[in-house]
């Protein structure tokens, strides 16, 4: 919730702060106002600490609420995640391209999260990370709320190894011995795009041109990509930096008018590959690999030859 200052439309319209925290709410979306009082009243609302928010928790700013927002019936077909790991805390899935990782927008059924939930019969699950819309493979959720700290720790502390694959252009920049990318990237809120900066560094990237194919549009490269930090766009901004725009971006190096609507015949040509964590309930080594490929591209199916692309 913003402090005094913030540009927000209820606290402009208002000549002080809110009393309560329901009564920011209520006030911010008026037309949940009602559905938002009985989630209040039912208990289901929570502060960052946990505690239960009543009617009568007051407004503090910079402080949020938590809730489980109504599921629309969205004209959407049901959504079958692929399982790639399971034990009796966490599941790792295969999220498709296009798919959000976490509610967001109107995309609500149409999100890894609610779809497992579905899925699973388990409201509890929650994302452990993100992946762009835009961004298919391993995605990894958590199975109980009270497990969540515990595995959400390793990504906090960067324990994680992280893999990708991508497909974009070739050029002498990039080749097989791996090359490091470090910049300082900045993603301002309602700015569709990030952007390299001036400043101390914040996004590490370490980037290697595993082959070379063709295609009926011409020669690619399959890349390997290894995020050492996790910066929002930080790949499809480094990528781009060495002026290799990855295939079928929307948003790099300029967005295109549809840049929000997916295209599940031509998918921006990028996999999370990989995960590698020492499992913190059992100290045993794991690692998740997708099974996407860039051969799902539509190029790859108009005749590109490679023996990578594939596997």
């Amino acid at each position: 919730m913003p402090g005094p200052g913030s540009p927000d439309p209820v606290l402009r319209a208002l000549d002080g702060l809110p009393t309560t925290a329901a009564d920011y709410v209520q006030q911010r979306f008026p037309n949940d106002a009602a559905w938002f009082a009985h989630e209040v009243a039912a208990g289901r609302v929570r502060g960052d600490d946990g505690a239960v928010v009543t009617p009568a928790t007051p407004y503090e700013a910079g402080a949020s609420v938590w809730f489980h927002r109504p599921v629309p019936d969205e004209d959407a077909a049901p959504i079958t995640l692929d399982v790639l790991y399971e034990d009796e805390w966490i599941l790792a899935v295969d999220k498709p391209h296009g798919l959000c990782s976490t509610p967001k927008g109107e995309n609500v059924r149409r999100s890894v999260v609610v779809a497992a939930r579905c899925q699973f019969h388990n409201d509890e699950i929650s994302a452990l990370h993100r992946l762009d819309r835009s961004t298919g493979g391993v995605l990894l959720l958590c199975k109980h709320a009270a497990d969540r700290g515990v595995f959400h720790r390793m990504f906090q502390e960067r324990t994680v190894t992280k893999t990708y694959w991508a497909v974009a252009r070739v050029n002498d920049r990039v080749g097989k011995e791996p090359v490091r990318v470090e910049s300082r990237i900045r993603k301002i809120q309602g700015v569709v795009q990030a952007f390299e900066e001036p400043g101390d560094v914040n996004a590490v990237t370490d980037i290697r041109l595993l082959e070379r194919f063709t295609d009926d549009a011409g020669q690619w490269g399959c890349y390997e990509i290894a995020p050492l930090t996790g910066r929002t766009h930080q790949i499809r901004v480094h990528m781009n930096s060495l002026g290799l725009p990855l295939r079928g971006d929307k948003l790099y190096p300029v967005p295109l008018d549809d840049f929000d609507v997916e295209d599940p015949d031509n998918p921006m040509q990028l996999i999370a590959r990989s995960l590698t964590f020492t499992h913190p309930m059992t100290g045993e080594m794991i690692t998740v690999s997708s099974r996407l490929s860039p051969s799902a591209h539509t190029a790859r199916r108009s005749g590109a030859s490679s023996e990578l692309l594939t596997h």
